[in-house]
């Protein structure tokens, strides 16, 4: 039997964040905190904090999240990549319960957002986020990883 859109999305950014973490977990220590391009790109640290942060971020796309959150706050309490994966699959499992509570109706539903030039995104293109950005930052962990000489597949 096909997993629902909701399970699929579910499991794929599970997936997608464990590999980013994955490959987070192993830059070399002195190099979580080295800024690429000479200080215009973020750091594996800063990537790891703003990956911990997505699925609440996605949830309050979604006008999904609850009570109040300090994001910068929340961020400067994770001083490890460790931390930050913990994090991590703490808030993934608010958004996962979120996500396959969504009723099939509420996919084609829309909600107005600034991103892409500002338009109406679906509930099944919000549902992608976690995905995507874990994605886009694992590739830009393996640069920084190339970029210091690990050529290792994590």
């Amino acid at each position: 039997m096909l997993p629902t859109l909701q399970q699929h999305a579910a499991l794929v950014a599970r997936e997608a964040g464990l590999e980013f973490f994955r490959y987070a977990l192993a830059v070399q220590p002195d190099r979580l905190e080295w800024h690429p391009e000479g200080g215009s790109g973020q750091s594996v640290l800063e990537m790891s904090r703003e990956i911990a942060l997505t699925p609440l971020w996605a949830l309050s796309a979604m006008g999904s999240l609850t009570g109040e959150h300090n994001w910068h706050q929340m961020k400067a309490e994770w001083k490890s990549v460790a931390d930050c994966q913990e994090a991590f699959l703490v808030h993934l499992m608010q958004w996962e319960a979120s996500v396959l509570a969504m009723p099939d109706e509420k996919l084609e539903e829309t909600k107005w957002l600034p991103f892409n030039g500002g338009r109406d995104h679906t509930f099944l293109e919000l549902l992608e986020y976690p995905r995507w950005d874990a994605t886009y930052h694992l590739g830009q962990v393996a640069y920084i990883q190339t970029l210091y000489g690990d050529k290792e597949m994590h």
